[in-house]
């Protein structure tokens, strides 16, 4: 039976699941929601209301780490994500629960900045996100507008550059394990590797399937890829999604 994967759009969490997906090269198909009254679907679906969920044959599965825990143990056969030394898979597993924790809260707020300092792109994305509410296009750019003077309030202001700093701190090692090892956990990608990949979909666009925002691919959080420091990430990141088309 094939995969359901339930996201929305533009959730980095969506992403990163169907990144494992592609990686143990299972087949599956998307079923986009939006925020606001159509995630009561979801709600039904799973009994909470955050995605990815997934569900194959009958089980209904949410979080990331706990579908990637799922994928592994149902899908043996295919790619592992997870070593089979207890050592390393620890490694793995501690490594991922850090780029969640790092990335998971921080992303979203960094490329929602940077998207509200264009209009276009804000109403792209946000047409992209709410598409399956239907909310019209203009409707969308008049909340950029209005949310616009909120990133000037000094604690918010404060709170997005703490967040750039932080985010930036954590690709900086990424990128010193990568050019020590190829990978962030060795020689093979792992888990913490597809985590990496997906959960940093925001700062740069990536050419992928189900991509959202196929107009968009390879921009995004100007800071970031233009920072020749953070090359390095994110031409490994590139090769990642290379490898899984």
């Amino acid at each position: 039976m094939t995969i359901v994967l339930h996201r929305f759009p533009l959730s980095h969490f969506s992403e990163k699941v169907r990144v494992m997906l592609d990686f143990k090269r299972l087949d599956y198909r998307v079923v986009d929601h939006s925020p606001g009254p159509d995630q009561l679907a979801v709600v039904k679906l799973s009994g909470q209301r955050k995605v990815p969920v997934i569900e194959h044959e009958g089980s209904v599965i949410h979080d990331s780490t706990a579908i990637a825990l799922y994928l592994e143990h149902t899908f043996p056969d295919s790619r592992p994500m997870l070593p089979s030394d207890f050592t390393q898979r620890r490694l793995v597993l501690d490594l991922e629960e850090r780029l969640d924790t790092v990335l998971g809260p921080r992303v979203p707020g960094i490329a929602t900045d940077e998207a509200l300092r264009d209009s276009d792109l804000f109403t792209e994305v946000g047409a992209a996100s709410m598409a399956a509410s239907g909310v019209p296009r203009g409707l969308v750019r008049a909340v950029g507008w209005l949310a616009r003077p909120a990133t000037f309030i000094p604690g918010v202001r404060r709170e997005l550059d703490d967040a750039r700093t932080v985010v930036r701190a954590l690709l900086l090692e990424l990128c010193g394990r990568v050019k020590e090892t190829g990978y962030l956990c060795g020689r093979e990608p792992t888990l913490a590797d597809l985590t990496a990949a997906g959960l940093t979909a925001l700062l740069k666009i990536p050419d992928a399937k189900h991509n959202p925002l196929p107009g968009r691919v390879g921009t995004g959080v100007r800071e970031f890829i233009n920072d020749p420091a953070l090359g390095m990430f994110f031409d490994w990141r590139d090769r990642i999604y290379a490898d899984l088309r």
